[in-house]
């Protein structure tokens, strides 16, 4: 119960400061996942089921690659922003928002492949 706590407190935090920090936790965690699974065979408990590690295993990678898209769309929305502004002399909100929302979307799926990798490396009960 007080994981779970702990991981939805965790979850707000990111969302409530999402700039820079939620960005920079999000960064670092898909780094360490990375590199965790580079090392190791597994990067679930020894104990889980096997199905359900695969499970989990494809909701991470679906998540990872969510993430992938939305960071990289929302930095060239981003810079597509400043552009824009700069060649136009006139501030343009399109793609500014298509940065933030792309952004958001890159730490919501960072919160759920975090939730997910959190629980897999718990020992079942």
């Amino acid at each position: 119960m007080k994981k779970k706590l702990l991981i939805g407190l965790g979850l707000v935090v990111m969302l409530l400061f999402a700039f820079p920090f939620g960005m920079i936790i999000s960064l670092a965690f898909w780094i360490y996942w990375g590199v965790m699974t580079r090392k190791r065979e597994r990067i679930f408990h020894e104990e889980i089921e096997p199905e359900f590690a695969r499970k989990q295993l494809k909701r991470l990678k679906i998540l990872s690659l969510t993430a992938s898209i939305s960071f990289t769309i929302a930095i060239v929305g981003i810079i597509m922003h400043n552009v824009q502004s700069g060649l136009s002399g006139t501030e343009e909100s399109f793609y500014f928002f298509i940065g933030i929302v792309a952004s958001y979307l890159f730490i919501l799926a960072s919160g759920g492949g975090l939730v997910i990798f959190i629980e897999g490396r718990q020992k079942p009960i």
